[in-house]
């Protein structure tokens, strides 16, 4: 089995051109900081997903769903952009969320979203590659997204979480593509590699087999550590027979 790591990247929080949330709530915790003119949008429980309502900047080139002519995003998506300060999140009371607020919907798991998926999703993306999740289109012009209860809404978007359902057998998250100016939404391409998560050990020889037949991508297992996120992948060899 081979193992591959990538060296961590880090990224500042404290540039210029951004507006600080003066909450004491959050003075012991990390801060919500919006960069001026940043995006918006509001979350919806029911799907478990944010409606993007103002697009600003080139991001949402490579971030977020279209469904019926609106930019959805998932919750990985739109934690990741509350962090860097390029997005704000409302709830339905036109509340700001805050970054408590959002990591506390990752730790309940009910958005198709676990804490280790998103170390794995803040890692990749930090470093400039493109993420989807696994097996859901980019774009579709009249689709139901499927709630995370896993009933149909029917006047919205498509089955977005039918496959994501959090266990401890290896799974597909992410679908990974390298950096690229010139990725359209509408015509994305085969993915780079395929990133599986599989609990705390290796994923077994039948685990691999199974998700190998399903996918045609190279697979890249996670493993997450203290903060430290490393990729391996397998390949099967042929020994020798010694006489």
């Amino acid at each position: 089995m081979e193992e591959e790591n990538w060296e961590e990247s880090s990224a500042s929080e404290n540039e210029a051109g951004f507006a600080v949330d003066d909450d004491e709530e959050f003075q012991s915790g990390p801060k919500l900081q919006f960069r001026v003119g940043s995006s918006k949008a509001r979350w919806i429980t029911e799907i478990g997903m944010a409606e993007v309502e103002v697009k600003r900047g080139k991001l949402w080139t490579t971030t977020g769903i279209i469904r019926s002519g609106k930019t959805y995003c998932f919750i990985e998506e739109a934690l990741y952009l509350c962090e860097i300060g390029e997005l704000q999140i409302f709830g339905n009371e036109d509340e700001v969320i805050p970054l408590k607020g959002l990591y506390e919907m990752i730790a309940e798991e009910k958005s198709g979203c676990c804490w280790e998926s998103y170390e794995v999703y803040r890692y990749l993306k930090g470093l400039g590659y493109i993420l989807g999740r696994h097996g859901v289109p980019w774009t579709s012009k009249s689709a139901a997204i499927m709630t995370p209860s896993g009933e149909e809404d029917e006047g919205t978007v498509t089955k977005l979480l039918g496959d994501m359902q959090l266990s401890d057998n290896a799974r597909a998250v992410f679908d990974v593509y390298l950096p690229n100016s010139r990725f359209k939404k509408s015509s994305p391409g085969e993915p780079s590699f395929v990133a599986c998560l599989s609990g705390d050990t290796p994923p077994s020889k039948e685990d691999v087999r199974v998700l190998q037949s399903r996918i045609s991508a190279p697979l890249r297992f996670c493993h997450i550590a203290q903060g430290r996120v490393s990729f391996f992948s397998s390949s099967s060899i042929n020994l020798p027979v010694l006489p």
